[in-house]
């Protein structure tokens, strides 16, 4: 995990503060999982781009559908 810093004015982080005590987790927390909401779209069109450009590098990577439902299949055992 990176860490990154983030500037928030005082009301703010006090009453994120107090939400993270409220909830049982951690400032920090709040924080991610409020990124990951607020870009949840655009955030994953990045991923599937990193995804596509490793597979037009190198087709071999790719599992196919049965090896891939096979070891999900596994997985779930």
């Amino acid at each position: 995990m990176k860490k990154v810093s983030v500037h928030l004015p005082v009301e703010l982080h006090e009453a994120l503060r107090e939400l993270a005590v409220r909830r049982k987790t951690s400032l920090s927390r709040l924080v991610q999982r409020a990124i990951g909401k607020t870009y949840e779209e655009e955030l994953d069109g990045l991923l599937m781009e990193g995804e596509v450009d490793e597979y037009l590098r190198d087709p071999s990577s790719a599992l196919s559908l049965e090896e891939y439902l096979k070891r999900r299949s596994e997985a779930s055992q």
